[in-house]
């Protein structure tokens, strides 16, 4: 699998989100490896938060792509581009075609 991706994330809960997402959304075959943990501290609210950091490798770049835009990035899904609906055709179209 050639596709990575690295990111950051704000505690476990996201990261076991972006897993689930993963598993719903993508087609081909993907990996998780987490990297390590640190801790980032809020001078202005003095809470300490843990950041995971995490690569995700995909077989696909369609799915690294997809992951990156609608997962981290929040933007909606591409909708693939329909086809106009097909006419009805009546007795007399037909019969005049």
């Amino acid at each position: 699998m050639t596709y990575e991706l690295v990111h950051k994330f704000r505690g476990q809960g996201k990261m076991n989100e972006a897993e689930d997402w993963i598993r719903a959304n993508v087609k081909g075959l993907w990996e998780l490896q987490f990297l390590g943990m640190s801790e980032e501290i809020d001078e202005f609210k003095k809470t300490k938060t843990y950041i995971f950091h995490v690569r995700f490798t995909f077989g696909r770049s369609e799915d690294m792509k997809r992951f990156k835009d609608e997962y981290i990035d929040g933007k909606p899904p591409r909708r693939a581009q329909a086809s106009a609906p097909a006419k009805k055709r009546g007795f007399f179209s037909r019969l005049f075609n």
